[in-house]
């Protein structure tokens, strides 16, 4: 789909991290803005940032996206102002344990955020692109929805789900004719924003040797996703999709490899910290 100047994008997760990045190259690109997340105050901030330094307009929309009944009230309110062209699916979170020590409201809510939220969004907001004839939908998944990421089992699972999400959504748009389609952006370790950079803030985690992408490449990703129509984009260095070939082909010496690696290492070190610090607590899992 070709963006063009006055189309309107909603962005989840924009309160801070890629969605503001992804916001930002939007609103560039001469699109109009609806602003995604829990946090008002959080949101007022960067839609006041954005609108001085784009001039676009820029609404700001609260809701919690993995409440169904407020995904609801969100498409009701998206509708009333005339739809979206575009939608981002970005909303997502982490948290590098041990399996068994995880909660099964935690397992539940990261489910919750990073993949029925996005699903339940995408069917609400689908009609009504596929009633104006226009519309893309971008889902921001990982590397880790197309490799199995250790100490990361719920996060990983959310992420190839949307994978698979976004390539069912695409032959599904192609077998019925549709106007509207899907893309799937796959960052690895971005630095400067997101959850890469939380965890290099709170657990002093190293970026060395894990080829970090800067936080400026993933806006045109999407970008380059949305009017490439493209299956998907990795934002990533070197060539992710080679090892991805191997898991299919060879998936022992894939996992010997991802075992070998340095983002191994990293989440190993951030679950340590994590249970260390539970115990500490004295919070039980």
């Amino acid at each position: 789909m070709r963006l063009i100047e006055g189309q309107t994008a909603l962005v989840t997760g924009a309160s801070r991290g890629l969605g503001v990045e992804i916001a930002r190259r939007l609103a560039k690109r001469g699109l109009d803005l609806v602003l995604v997340a829990r946090s008002e105050e959080a949101l007022n901030g960067v839609a006041r940032d954005l609108r001085a330094e784009t001039g676009r307009k820029v609404t700001v929309m609260v809701a919690d996206i993995s409440e169904p009944t407020a995904i609801a009230g969100l498409a009701d309110a998206v509708a009333r102002r005339g739809g979206v062209d575009v939608l981002v699916n970005n909303a997502g979170v982490e948290s590098s344990l041990r399996f068994h020590e995880r909660t099964a409201a935690e397992i539940e809510q990261t489910i919750a955020i990073n993949l029925t939220g996005p699903i339940l969004l995408t069917r609400a907001l689908l009609p009504g692109m596929l009633d104006r004839g226009r519309g893309h939908i971008v889902n921001i998944a990982s590397v880790a929805g197309v490799l199995g990421v250790p100490f990361n089992e719920p996060y990983s699972a959310t992420k190839f789900g949307l994978v698979g999400f976004t390539r069912s959504l695409r032959l599904t748009a192609r077998a019925s004719g549709w106007s509207v389609s899907a893309s799937v952006v796959c960052p690895g370790f971005i630095g400067g924003a997101g959850l890469f950079a939380e965890l290099q803030r709170t657990y002093g985690v190293s970026s060395d040797e894990l080829g970090v992408c800067p936080l400026e490449e993933v806006g045109p990703a999407v970008i380059e996703a949305i009017e490439g129509d493209l299956p998907d984009v990795f934002v990533v260095q070197g060539d992710i999709r080679q090892l991805v070939a191997m898991g299919a082909v060879d998936p022992v010496a894939a996992e010997q490899a991802m075992l070998g690696s340095p983002g191994t290492a990293m989440f190993r070190a951030v679950a340590d910290a994590r249970s260390a610090n539970s115990i500490e607590q004295g919070v039980v899992r």
